[in-house]
């Protein structure tokens, strides 16, 4: 340990970020916030204009990606600005910590729809990336309340509610969409 910085943990390790985003609950919450937000503002995205109007895979995969990475960035642009208007003597974290710990969950939400994307027809496509988007709510949902110590029957059950309005409102927009 140099300085108090182990060089396991050194920027860059992306297994060290990953275990002080799950260690540290200000940082874990977070990253949860900003898994949520992007989760539901990619809903959102893709609720917005026709699943049946002629679109490339590019274009899909373009609206996951700025939807999600983009909107932690000018998360993090936003809070970089509060931080430097307003003093608060409870934050711990760098700017640069609060970004990766967001990242982290931004990028996973973009993967797992850019994945689902990719092999989906074209007129799934958006509703694939939507359900990607709910599945990821619901799985976050229920490991945080188990990671909390609450019962797997409620991990579940709440995990379950959240799905069922994140695919309610992913089907709700493909059906009128016909």
């Amino acid at each position: 340990m140099a300085g108090g910085v182990d060089q396991n943990d050194a920027p860059g390790n992306i297994g060290a970020l990953l275990r002080r985003t799950r260690q540290d609950p200000a940082l874990r919450r977070e990253a949860d916030m900003m898994g949520f937000y992007v989760a539901v503002a990619l809903l959102a995205a893709l609720v917005a204009g026709s699943d049946r109007a002629p679109h490339t895979q590019l274009e899909v995969v373009g609206i996951v990606w700025g939807t999600t990475v983009g909107l932690a960035l000018a998360h993090w642009f936003a809070m970089i600005l509060s931080t430097r208007v307003v003093h608060d003597p409870d934050l711990h974290h760098t700017p640069v910590e609060m970004l990766s710990s967001q990242l982290v969950m931004a990028v996973g939400v973009a993967v797992g729809a850019t994945l689902v994307v990719a092999v989906l027809p074209a007129d799934l496509e958006r509703l694939g990336a939507r359900v990607t988007a709910a599945l990821f709510i619901a799985g976050l949902v229920g490991f945080e309340l188990r990671a909390s110590g609450q019962p797997r029957s409620r991990s579940l059950v709440y995990g379950l509610l959240a799905l069922t309005i994140g695919i309610a409102i992913a089907a709700f927009k493909w059906v009128l969409s016909k």
